[in-house]
């Protein structure tokens, strides 16, 4: 009798088993893609925020070199068209010495405004002088042949022309005074502002990152409505918009590059020169008083000196005339006392005129020396002012020369 034979159990995953394990990785496969959407945008947030940080860094340290804000590009290939101050908005990363991956920004810069174009060689607004036309002919040399006097004069020319020769030297601190003028003229036609149609900030410059969807939206779409291109900075991101911007006004520009306190230090060094010139100016002409006051106490000198003489020859003729009249009354039959005392009383007058004169020398004497005194102190004090005028000038210049570098 012929045995059956059992059927034998199948090994493996059934079609339900494997129908459940699908499911299973599927709903994983869910979860992990959830996860790193959502942990995507803060991964890549930061590394946002440092190329905006870094691209700041660059657009500032641009104007301690070139004395301007860059122009921005005309498309990502981060060339400056400065030409074009109406549809250029990209960052020009290549003259900022940044990479190609800054090319994906958008920057504008504040072309508008007359006179406030932050992106163009700012005119000659300061100088070590404030443009003030300093005379080279200030000391007077040709009252005075002291070497002290001289050597200061001549230290106060050399300033002079240093300083008339920063006059057509551009640099950072020319741009500042620009800026301060954007600063108090934010209301002018044509400046730079982010915002959108219905508010809207002036600023310097701004720089706008297109997010982690890499796509420009709100405001800073090129030739959007209404013709803006940059957005308020810090829009609170929304499923609609994500890109990050940082937006300079001009009062933070001056504060962040040193524009105050460089300015003000130029401003007390010019006006401390122009203080001491003006007080060497006054002081000139008092020495010239000085000066002349001791020609003057020599002629009175000299006039003593010549009374005293005179006085001297008038006694010697009243004296001689009185021992004449004695002689001739002896010869005579009578003597004529009328004669002897008119000479005698012509001889007391010669001797108190000479003793008139002899004062008057010496007050003559007395004069001539207060009035070199004076003089001597008047020309310590031009001598101070000279060097005074001279340093402050000297250090106006260096602080031009320095600008804004450190």
């Amino acid at each position: 009798m012929k045995k059956r034979s059992l059927p034998r159990r199948q090994t493996g995953f059934s079609l339900v088993e494997l129908g459940v394990v699908m499911a299973i990785v599927g709903i994983i496969g869910i979860i992990v893609w959830r996860w790193v959407v959502s942990t995507r945008e803060p991964l890549q947030r930061p590394a946002i925020l440092s190329q905006l940080a870094e691209a700041q860094a660059a657009v500032e340290g641009f104007v301690l070199t070139r004395h301007r804000l860059p122009c921005a590009a005309a498309d990502a290939n981060g060339n400056e068209d400065c030409a074009n101050t109406t549809s250029a908005v990209y960052l020009p990363w290549r003259i900022l010495g940044l990479n190609s991956s800054f090319g994906a920004l958008h920057y504008g810069v504040n072309r508008g405004g007359v006179g406030l174009d932050l992106a163009v060689l700012p005119p000659t607004l300061v100088s070590p002088d404030l443009n003030i036309n300093f005379s080279p002919d200030i000391p007077v040399v040709a009252l005075d042949t002291d070497s002290a006097v001289n050597a200061a004069a001549a230290d106060v020319k050399a300033a002079i022309t240093a300083a008339s020769h920063r006059r057509t030297q551009v640099n950072g601190l020319d741009w500042c005074r620009v800026l301060r003028r954007f600063a108090g003229n934010l209301t002018a036609a044509g400046v730079l502002e982010a915002g959108n149609l219905t508010a809207s900030i002036p600023v310097a410059f701004v720089l706008v990152h297109p997010g982690v969807n890499n796509v420009f939206e709100g405001s800073n779409v090129l030739g959007g409505v209404g013709g803006w291109r940059f957005d308020f900075p810090g829009r609170p991101q929304a499923f609609d918009f994500d890109d990050i911007a940082v937006a300079i006004g001009p009062a933070d520009l001056s504060a962040r590059i040193g524009c105050a306190a460089r300015l003000g230090n130029m401003q007390v060094a010019g006006q401390g020169a122009y203080t001491a010139y003006d007080d060497a100016r006054v002081v000139q002409e008092y020495w010239s008083l000085r000066l002349f006051d001791i020609d003057q106490a020599e002629s009175a000198l000299a006039s003593a000196q010549t009374g005293v003489a005179l006085a001297a020859v008038n006694l010697a003729l009243a004296t001689g005339s009185a021992a004449l009249a004695v002689a001739s009354a002896a010869n005579t039959e009578g003597i004529t006392i009328f004669g002897i005392v008119l000479s005698v009383a012509n001889a007391v007058a010669a001797g108190v005129e000479v003793g008139l004169a002899a004062t008057d020398l010496d007050e003559a004497k007395e004069v001539l020396q207060a009035s070199k005194d004076k003089e001597a102190a008047v020309r310590a004090y031009v001598i101070q002012l000279y060097e005074t005028f001279t340093q402050s000038l000297n250090a106006a210049v260096l602080m031009d020369q320095k600008g804004l570098n450190p």
